[in-house]
């Protein structure tokens, strides 16, 4: 199996506070030594849960389809970078768990 590296950082993290998107962020990666930055990535949140969502656009059939798609090993490292970005900008705060 072959790796790689990669890097993700949150370059800017704009509060906008539209239903349940609460911010809107440029992304960068490096994968590879290939740099590049997704605009438009959602926080999304609600009482019940919190959602880092990629860029959409609408499919002429009108639905909604991501505009990039990542693989999964850096999805979730891309989402965590994101909600620690948002908690410590004051856009989100960690739920206290009631026992």
């Amino acid at each position: 199996m072959e790796t790689s590296t990669s890097t993700i950082s949150v370059q800017k993290i704009t509060a906008i506070h539209a239903g349940r998107v609460l911010a809107l962020a440029d992304v960068g990666l490096i994968l590879d030594g290939v740099s590049l930055v997704i605009h438009g990535v959602q926080v999304r949140a609600d009482a019940s849960k919190t959602e880092i969502t990629l860029p959409n656009y609408r499919a002429p059939d009108g639905s909604w389809k991501t505009a990039v798609t990542l693989p999964d090993e850096v999805r979730g490292p891309r989402a965590d970078a994101m909600i620690a970005a948002a908690m410590e900008a004051g856009l989100l705060v960690e739920k206290a768990l009631v026992v």
